[in-house]
């Protein structure tokens, strides 16, 4: 079942109850920018590859290449905007980060999230876990990172 708003937000999706396994979300718009890309590596991670384009092209990379967690961090905020009033409570943890394709200045980055596991949680009345499959491409179809990520989500009062 594919599950897309004309905006790529999804402000209806409120309750744990409110998502099933097998839903999909298509979602995000993000242009990678060189310098934010640069400013994120510089602080973060500041591999050669990541700071200088020069350097990148030398060693076989084609362009300056963006940090994988900047990609990473970037499918948390897409995410974010997707779902902005999910009644989420915590994510006890992403797993499973792959960077399959490196991200160069002027991609475009979006995301897919299909919805792998749904269930109650015993050992937190009133909240239910949901496993997050996530796939980051770039222009719409290449896909350059895959992670799997938990959310903890209030259940509907009542």
């Amino acid at each position: 079942m594919q599950e897309r708003s004309s905006t790529g937000v999804y402000p209806d999706l409120v309750w744990f109850e409110d998502f099933t396994i097998g839903q999909q979300f298509e979602y995000g718009d993000w242009e990678m920018r060189r310098d934010e890309m640069i400013a994120f590596a510089s602080l973060y991670d500041p591999e050669p590859f990541h700071l200088d384009e020069a350097v990148a092209v030398a060693q076989g990379w084609g362009g300056l290449i963006a940090s994988g967690p900047q990609v990473a961090a970037i499918w948390r905020r897409l995410s974010k905007e997707a779902f902005p009033n999910a009644e989420t409570v915590i994510s006890p943890g992403w797993d499973n980060i792959r960077w399959l394709k490196p991200v160069f200045a002027g991609d475009h980055l979006m995301a897919r999230t299909e919805i792998s596991e749904a269930r109650e949680l015993g050992s937190r009345p009133g909240e239910g876990m949901l496993k997050l499959q996530n796939t980051i491409s770039r222009q719409g179809d290449e896909v350059v990172a895959t992670l799997s990520s938990t959310w903890f989500v209030r259940r509907r009062p009542g």
